[in-house]
């Protein structure tokens, strides 16, 4: 018997959060030197002036990584 793959899901766009983004940060930065990389597509809802402020505001620094994406230290 020969098994092959099955079709592909139909594909959701994300729509992360707040909550979704303060876990994300959360969980990868614990550490003198650790950072967490974002893909703003993720976060339709949300956008990049806010999610940099809000996140400046909480002691994170905010990094422009490269084009949609946005660091985290």
């Amino acid at each position: 018997m020969t098994m092959g793959l099955t079709p592909k899901n139909k594909l959701q766009n994300k729509d992360l959060n707040w909550k979704d983004l303060n876990d994300t940060l959360h969980s990868n930065i614990n550490y003198v030197g650790d950072t967490a990389t974002i893909k703003l597509s993720d976060y339709p809802s949300l956008t990049e002036a806010e999610i940099k402020a809000e996140a400046e505001k909480n002691g994170y620094t905010v990094t422009n990584k490269s084009e949609g994406y946005l660091g985290f230290s």
